[in-house]
């Protein structure tokens, strides 16, 4: 693997990490919270994250782009053509995806858990944990479809991050880069590293779900 090749694959890791454990840290609370709470409330935010999960992501890229543009509202934080343009929006794309996952992995534990907790006067906090540690598994498919969806995201990395090679390109990128230069060969084995991180994190994230939760 060549020093560029290197720091392309570094730099996907790092757009695609990041917002996953972003969107985890904060999702996981919020959909706990959701769940528990129940109601019309937490059923039409749970409607609302199915939304925007369909939301096509060339239009993100642009409301984020015209948000971090130098005119723009965010201009002053000159972050557009960085790396960290691209994380703030790949955290964008998948907080929805992972939210939406998680609530469909809470409202699959068992309701008499709520019942004991409700027996026994557990704090709201502790009822949280114990939906979450029985939605382990659920919540693993979660990160890893929302890794799986940013690390394979081509249009905000794009728009935000321009493509610049040496600094913001990405193995997505840098694909559709090779494939329009008519390299194919290079294209490919871009492409053969994007799956295999791709499926490694996703085994791996899968693996750790179950083996939490026992």
């Amino acid at each position: 693997m060549s020093a560029e090749v290197a720091g392309i694959v570094l730099n996907t890791l790092y757009v695609s990490t990041i917002p996953v454990f972003i969107a985890a840290a904060l999702g996981t609370p919020l959909a706990a919270w959701l769940h528990i709470r129940g109601g019309r409330a937490a059923a039409a935010l749970k409607a609302l994250f199915n939304g925007f999960v369909g939301m096509p992501t060339v239009l993100l890229g642009l409301l984020l782009y015209l948000l971090l543009a130098r005119t723009g509202p965010l201009g002053s934080l000159q972050l557009l053509y960085t790396l960290d343009a691209v994380v703030i929006g790949h955290t964008v794309l998948v907080l929805p995806l992972y939210l939406s996952f998680a609530l469909t992995a809470l409202e699959g534990v068992d309701p008499r858990l709520r019942e004991v907790a409700d027996m026994f006067r557990f704090s709201f906090w502790r009822t949280a944990a114990l939906h979450v540690r029985e939605a382990a598994a659920g919540l693993a498919a979660a990160v890893a479809a929302s890794y799986g969806r940013a690390v394979g995201e081509l249009g905000i990395a794009l728009m935000l991050g321009g493509d610049i090679r040496y600094r913001t390109r990405v193995l997505t990128t840098a694909i559709a880069h090779e494939t329009m230069l008519g390299n194919w060969d290079a294209a490919i084995q871009l492409g053969v590293i994007l799956l295999a991180i791709s499926l490694a994190v996703s085994a791996a994230v899968t693996a750790l779900g179950f083996r939490y939760r026992g």
